[in-house]
């Protein structure tokens, strides 16, 4: 085994790598610094941190990436929103007779006060007798 190896392996050494850092002064003093840095006090993590090595880590094509496909999104529903649509809405349907009676709406009020005045002088009004 060689020194790459163990630096490869470390922590978790084999019998052959810990018989290699037995012999080899250089692997030792790497080893050893390993294990005073498990000495050293945990250091607290700033607000941030991780945000930051994410941000750095990651390509910079991909920071751009949410405001693009918010911008695309927004664009789109302005689309959607302008263009006329083909589909007609949903409602109920009218008859031909039912149209016909809502454009001559006025007709058919004047029939119904004349058919209320036909049953008026058929019950004996007082006016149809005098036309007699």
């Amino acid at each position: 085994m060689n020194c790459n190896d163990v630096r490869q392996a470390h922590p978790l050494l084999s019998e052959e790598a810990r018989a290699h850092v037995a012999q080899c002064a250089e692997c030792r003093a790497y080893v050893g610094s390993w294990e005073l840095l498990k000495e050293y006090p945990e250091l607290p993590v700033p607000a941030g941190f991780y945000r930051g090595v994410r941000r750095r880590l990651a390509p910079a094509i991909l920071r751009f990436a949410a405001p693009l496909a918010a911008a695309a999104a927004v664009l789109l529903m302005a689309l959607l929103l302008t263009t006329p649509s083909s589909v007609k809405p949903a409602g109920p349907t009218v008859t031909e007779e039912e149209r016909e009676l809502v454009e001559n709406l006025e007709l058919l009020q004047n029939y119904d006060l004349l058919k209320t005045l036909e049953l008026v002088g058929e019950n004996g009004s007082p006016l149809i007798e005098e036309k007699k």
